[in-house]
């Protein structure tokens, strides 16, 4: 009986000496993973903050070891889902969401032993690269959880960081492919009304065109603002002359207005009036890098039809600001052929 007694005071000291020892060390966790990724903060939060779309990239959300209901509320504050694991379940849950710049989650866990609580933030930062990613997980592990990681061997950095690296990776190759789609509407013969432009012409190499472009324009609006005058139509490229041999292009950057402006004579801004014309029109959803499979299938409907070249130059009108389209993808650039039609 005293053996038993003393084995019993001993497996009870044991208990309780690892029970305090246990106690005393630090439970609190901090994992924090950082990427650049080549896309607007925009689009990386629209990815974020909608747990409908982590199943684009989410590491975990996309195991087969792992069985997640998306809730009937997947954004905002109190949107959710939950997981199941073969060693429990949990739920994600948004607690704070500041649009283009953070989100913030709570996490819970349960298995049969254990219990936990964790808060999961990924705050985004511009930079010139693209937006600079920092998702971070935080906690502190109660006394079972401290004792079950003992026992078993389990290192939350070891498991968390890969997957967090994973993930980061996700997201970038997901929007890279994103960015990169593009459709080109199917030609169609149109009359285009005409109307008054302010315009600015010059000649450049096809490499500097966006650049000569982007200029031009922008001297056009910051004229339209002194004089007061206002856009009556989306900003427009006319193709005066292409030259192919020599890399060069004379063409001008326009901006449609209601009436007739007349400019000091000293004036850089120019106004004329486009007449009326039938063209073919091509839209093209996306990059301008696709503008030129965009002009082919406009000239080779040209050809199908028997239509000649017209007399007008052909021109572009964009009718989306590439610096309030976050996704260069749903940039929308119409085509215009001015055409003669063959009797």
């Amino acid at each position: 009986m005293k053996v038993l007694k003393y084995l019993f005071l001993f497996l009870l000291v044991i208990i309780v000496g690892s029970a305090v020892y246990f106690s005393l060390q630090d439970g609190s966790y901090y994992i924090s993973e950082k990427k650049t990724i080549k896309a607007p903060p925009e689009m990386v939060y629209e990815q974020i903050s909608d747990f409908k779309n982590w199943n684009h990239w989410n590491p975990w959300t996309n195991s087969s070891d792992v069985t997640n209901t998306l809730g009937d509320v997947t954004t905002g504050i109190n949107g959710f889902y939950t997981f199941t694991d073969e060693y429990g379940n949990g739920s994600m849950t948004f607690t704070a969401l500041e649009p283009q710049k953070s989100i913030e989650a709570d996490m819970e866990y349960h298995t049969g032993l254990t219990d936990s609580n964790s808060i999961v933030t990924m705050s985004l930062n511009p930079v010139p690269e693209g937006t600079e990613v920092t998702w971070t997980i935080k906690g502190e592990d109660g006394l079972k959880n401290k004792v079950m990681n003992f026992i078993f061997g389990l290192d939350l950095e070891e498991e968390i960081r890969p997957m967090y690296k994973k993930g980061l990776n996700n997201i970038e190759d997901y929007l890279l492919v994103e960015m990169k789609k593009y459709e080109i509407s199917n030609p169609g013969l149109v009359d285009y009304g005409g109307g008054y432009i302010l315009y600015k012409t010059t000649s450049t190499t096809m490499e500097n065109f966006s650049v000569e472009m982007a200029d031009m324009l922008q001297e056009i609006m910051t004229y339209m603002k002194n004089e007061n005058i206002s856009m009556h139509g989306m900003p427009m490229s006319i193709y005066e002359k292409f030259d192919y041999n020599n890399n060069s292009v004379i063409f001008s950057a326009a901006i449609p207005v209601r009436d007739r402006v007349i400019p000091a004579t000293d004036a850089t801004v120019l106004c004329t009036y486009i007449e009326p014309t039938r063209a073919v029109k091509v839209t093209l959803k996306g990059t301008y890098d696709h503008l030129q499979e965009a002009w082919e299938k406009g000239q080779l409907f040209m050809a199908q039809q028997g239509y000649i070249t017209g007399l007008q130059a052909p021109f572009e009108i964009y009718k989306t600001d590439p610096a309030l389209t976050p996704n260069p993808a749903d940039n929308l650039t119409e085509i215009y052929l001015p055409v003669v039609e063959n009797d």
